[in-house]
C-alpha cells in the first residue's frame, strides 16, 4: 500500500496546481454568476454601464489574484535563485523564463474556465451560440 500512494504522489501536486485553482475559479465564477445574473444586459443608462462595468472589473480582479496563493511559493525559492546568482552560476533570465513560459497554459485554462461560465450569463452577449 505504501509503494502505490508513494507512486501516486506525483499526482497529488498537479491535482493541487492545476486542478485546484480552476476549481476555486468555477466556485467565484458561480459566485459572480449569481450576483451579476442577466441574461441580457442593456446598455441605455448609465446605472446599467455601472452593473457593466462592475462585473468587468470583478473578472479583471478575480483572474489577477487568483494566482496569489503561489506568491509564498516564489518567495521560498529566492534564496536559492540570490546564491546561484552570487555564485556566477547561471544568469538570472535562466531561472525565471521556465516558471514564466509554463504559467501560460495554466492561465489560459483559468481565463476560458471564466469566459465559459460567465460569459452568457452574466450579459455580455446576449446570443449563447454565438
Amino acid at each position: 500500500m505504501n509503494a502505490s500512494l508513494f507512486v501516486l504522489s506525483p499526482n497529488a501536486v498537479i491535482f493541487l496546481l492545476i486542478i485546484s485553482p480552476s476549481f476555486q475559479l468555477a466556485v467565484l465564477a458561480m459566485i459572480a454568476m449569481t450576483i451579476f445574473l442577466r441574461t441580457e444586459m442593456h446598455r441605455d443608462s448609465v446605472t446599467h454601464g455601472g452593473i457593466y462595468v462592475g462585473a468587468l472589473f470583478y473578472g479583471v480582479v478575480v483572474i489577477m489574484f487568483n494566482g496569489l496563493a503561489e506568491l509564498s511559493m516564489v518567495v521560498s525559492r529566492l534564496p536559492v535563485f540570490y546564491k546561484q546568482r552570487d555564485y556566477l552560476f547561471f544568469p538570472s533570465w535562466v531561472y525565471a523564463l521556465p516558471s514564466w513560459i509554463l504559467r501560460f497554459p495554466l492561465t489560459f485554462v483559468e481565463v476560458g474556465v471564466w469566459v465559459f461560465l460567465t460569459y452568457y450569463v452574466i450579459g455580455f452577449d446576449p446570443y449563447v451560440g454565438r
